[in-house]
């Protein structure tokens, strides 16, 4: 066991000094393939270097426990895979390498805020993303190449460092936003009808997210653009650059929306689910706006504005009607 551990770190060793055989390259891009065919997130450094040791540690323990019991064949080659993998993915410095062909191999890191959590990441390039709830993001640990492209599902704020020369690029759906250097809102959630792009500093441009003839929304501070995905019709109209930040800061406003988009919001928000009994209510419109207010309260402002309709939370169930 002893001799094969040291093998394995022996290889990845020579591997990052760039001085392996054709053969022992091939064999770690192998491993590499193998762990990355699996879909699993790559974590960060500090991350892999604690798990390949314990990995070790683990695959050290198991062979000498069965040892005795004369099972070392049955458990030392998967032990030793997961132990290898690690190992050859810490040595390589993780963040990235050149394959035998010359082409870079980009790792990607994908972080998601659950149901009433918000999160805050920080990028390679100084960029700093805040995500809100039932949210996540995927995104390079380390950007390289022309662009800074990055990949949302839901809600979140950005504030992009300025790199003339290496443009940022949201994915989000349907929609590609593209910025040199700026802060703005994207909120993408898959079941929404609508799609929202709002700016608070600098320039935004917009535009379907496939091959397009030339067409880009341009937006400034204070505009935002919203996208209908069942038309495939822009719109863009003012908003308040306050109101950009709005969930930042747990504040809510529904402006004259339908409670069944409001329910769908509060959801996400509290990590409650909603069922209605009397879904003639789902198309009645509320505008409302609060701040750090609970579920409890909020329901009793819209039932209090919407001609008292019965409500009953227990735990994380919300029947309406």
């Amino acid at each position: 066991m002893g001799k094969q551990t040291n093998h394995l770190r022996e290889l990845a060793g020579r591997y990052r000094a760039g001085v392996c055989t054709p053969e022992e390259i091939k064999q770690i891009n192998e491993w590499y393939d193998g762990f990355e065919e699996d879909g699993y997130p790559l974590p960060m450094e500090y991350d892999v270097e604690r798990a390949s040791n314990e990995a070790f540690l683990r695959a050290v323990r198991q062979v000498s426990l069965q040892e005795r019991n004369g099972k070392i064949r049955r458990l030392l080659m998967p032990a030793l895979k997961v132990a290898a993998v690690l190992a050859v993915v810490c040595s390589a410095a993780l963040l990235l390498y050149k394959r035998n062909d010359g082409a870079p191999v980009v790792l990607y890191r994908e972080v998601s805020a659950l149901a009433g959590e918000k999160k805050r990441i920080s990028l390679s390039d100084g960029s700093v993303v805040f995500v809100n709830s039932a949210s996540s993001i995927r995104f390079p640990v380390e950007f390289i190449g022309h662009t800074r492209e990055v990949y949302l599902k839901g809600e979140a704020f950005f504030e992009v460092s300025h790199k003339k020369e290496h443009p940022f690029i949201v994915h989000a759906e349907k929609l590609k936003i593209q910025v040199l250097g700026t802060s703005f809102g994207v909120k993408a959630y898959h079941p929404d009808e609508q799609m929202e792009v709002a700016v608070a500093t600098g320039k935004v441009g917009v535009m379907p997210d496939r091959k397009s003839k030339g067409l880009v929304w341009m937006l400034t501070p204070g505009q935002q653009l919203r996208y209908s995905k069942a038309t495939g019709q822009f719109s863009r109209e003012q908003v308040l650059i306050s109101d950009i930040k709005n969930w930042q800061q747990n504040i809510l406003v529904f402006n004259f929306e339908t409670l069944e988009d409001i329910t769908r919001k509060l959801e996400r928000v509290y990590a409650v689910k909603f069922t209605f009994k009397d879904r003639s209510l789902l198309k009645k419109r509320f505008q409302l706006k609060v701040e750090n207010e609970t579920l409890s309260n909020i329901l009793k402002l819209l039932s209090i504005s919407g001609d008292g309709f019965k409500y009953h939370i227990t735990g994380r169930q919300v029947i309406i009607g």
